[in-house]
């Protein structure tokens, strides 16, 4: 409940009905907050009463039970966090037991001996009174706050407009983090600290928190900068069921008071549209990209004869070099609910990658694929590209470890070719690097140039004579293992892993040596091919790279 809502204690005594009462116990309760009033009849209130109230008896109940169960009686309200109990002693008790007035005192619970003359209503409608008062007035001061925050937005403002007029509002610092975009939007004019240790902090703290269900409704924690500990509140900004953000308020210059979290969550609504107009701008310029990159590599003459021309309009050069790298996302990563959430984090990738692809000297297209996100390089030149090149995909993997560690990535670089009408080749170079990735590179960045001659392997129109020279060596060997249950192939695998050390063979496969001969000997019966031939050797080598390639299962 927010303690602005109602009226403590101590300002309830101040109050004309209760100028011949007295607090009898529990002083320390002075500042207890009441938000209700309740009377009791009997001591199956405990049922209906709630935190806050301040109930109204009389002693009827304390004089008709033992001390043991009056004590125990105060102990349940104190555990159901009632602001306090104003009690009628007279007439039907002197005093209340010692036993009960120490208890109260020891729980800090207040205890009100009220004049037995005064109605309960004439107590109960002026408190009700002053509450309903004083909510009015936090309601009015909370609708003025939101229409401040939209008109902010209405005449052209952004989040760090909203940022610095909340600031100035709840009188301490505020900082909005933007999850989506990677933003730190803040007014370091509202900072008494060092803004870069306190932001790395809430960095640091937010990406330890990043699976916190905790985070997804208002929390408070607390974060140290310069040995001391500030206390913050962070409240979620929610676009579309997702949190996109936080606002994060620290009690630099004063306490947060329960008026300055309810101000936030109404900002934090205010943000999230400012985010999602964001978003949309983005969504529009990721859709133009995408058609435009569509027709450019379509087999349609006339789409791709119309994205060369318009390719001029984005200050692409047809003339000079280009290639693509294809970052590729997993979106069977558990952290990742369904496809809205999978878009969502691949334009995240894409803010994320236009950042670093901005602080280069080249001209770059960012769209996105499927599960892909692809980025198209153009060089004006073949000088020092290579090492410009693997920088920029150094520098997009590390950020995609560091800022997406929840999703799973490869990415595969495709060659450079001259002319804006040869991009779909190195597209296709960038596919089957990752293609490479899935079935025998166990590495995150592949480079088709590296692939070496399983880049002859890749290639569509060699795949049929490769399945036929699969089916002329290899294919009957792993037909008699599916038979006979037996490991041949995987004897044939470790023979070249160990080149050809039956010492080592026999090691690997925990197998005696007798037994690893035994095996050599029927995969020659078999293939009709003799490993101590250097030309049986190579293609039965080369059989077992293409059933690797191509993913055949036998």
């Amino acid at each position: 409940m927010l303690k602005e809502t109602g009226i403590t204690l101590k300002e309830a005594l101040q109050m004309d009905c209760f100028k011949t009462c007295k607090l009898i116990a529990g002083f320390e309760g002075y500042n207890n907050v009441i938000y209700r009033v309740n009377i009791m009849a009997d001591y199956e209130i405990l049922n209906w009463v709630s935190e806050g109230e301040l109930l109204l008896t009389t002693a009827y109940f304390f004089k008709a039970v033992e001390t043991e169960e009056q004590v125990e009686f105060i102990r349940e309200l104190k555990k159901k966090k009632l602001a306090g109990i104003a009690i009628k002693v007279y007439p039907y008790l002197e005093r209340l037991p010692e036993e009960v007035t120490n208890l109260a005192n020891e729980l800090k619970f207040p205890i009100i001996d009220l004049d037995y003359e005064i109605p309960f209503t004439d107590i109960m409608s002026p408190i009700f009174k002053k509450v309903f008062n004083k909510q009015t007035l936090l309601l009015q001061k909370v609708e003025e706050l939101h229409n401040d925050l939209m008109n902010i937005i209405l005449r052209g403002g952004d989040a760090k407009d909203i940022a610095t007029t909340l600031s100035k509002i709840i009188g301490n610092p505020i900082l909005v983090k933007n999850h989506h975009f990677d933003d730190l939007i803040y007014d370091d004019k509202f900072y008494p600290f060092d803004y870069e240790e306190f932001t790395m902090n809430i960095e640091k703290f937010l990406n330890n928190n990043v699976y916190n269900s905790n985070l997804s409704k208002t929390y408070s924690c607390k974060i140290k900068i310069k040995d001391k500990k500030y206390e913050a509140i962070m409240v979620p900004i929610v676009v579309k069921n997702s949190i996109f953000g936080h606002v994060i308020a620290v009690a630099a210059e004063k306490s947060i008071t329960s008026f300055d979290i309810v101000s936030i969550e109404r900002a934090s609504t205010i943000m999230a549209v400012e985010f999602l107009k964001r978003i949309s701008v983005q969504d529009v310029e990721n859709r133009y990209a995408a058609e435009f990159f569509e027709d450019l590599i379509s087999l349609d003459k006339i789409r791709k004869e119309k994205a060369i021309e318009r390719a001029k309009y984005y200050k692409f050069d047809h003339r000079v070099f280009y290639n693509i790298v294809n970052i590729y996302f997993d979106n069977k990563t558990p952290s990742i609910g369904d496809e809205y959430d999978f878009n969502q984090y691949k334009n995240k990738g894409i803010y994320i990658i236009n950042q670093i692809c901005n602080n280069q000297d080249v001209k770059y297209l960012i769209t996105s694929k499927g599960k892909s996100i692809i980025i198209m390089f153009m060089w004006k030149d073949q000088k020092s590209l290579k090492k410009k090149l693997d920088k920029i995909v150094e520098n997009i993997n590390k950020s995609i470890n560091e800022k997406m560690s929840f999703t799973q990535h490869s990415i595969g670089i495709g060659r450079v070719y001259k002319g804006v009408e040869n991009v779909y080749k190195s597209l296709k170079d960038a596919d089957k690097a990752i293609e490479a990735r899935k079935t025998f590179i166990d590495e995150t960045v592949i480079d088709f140039d590296n692939l070496g001659i399983y880049k002859i392997f890749c290639h569509d129109n060699l795949r049929e004579e490769l399945l036929k020279f699969y089916n002329s060596t290899l294919f009957p060997l792993c037909q008699y293992d599916a038979k006979r249950d037996t490991e041949l192939v995987k004897t044939l695998e470790v023979y070249f892993k160990t080149n050809g050390n039956l010492k080592k063979m026999s090691e690997h496969l925990y197998t005696h040596y007798n037994t690893i001969l035994y095996r050599i000997n029927r995969i020659h019966e078999i293939t009709d091919m003799n490993l101590d031939n250097e030309h049986d050797r190579f293609n039965l080598e080369t059989a077992l790279k293409i059933k690797q390639i191509m993913g055949i299962k036998i």
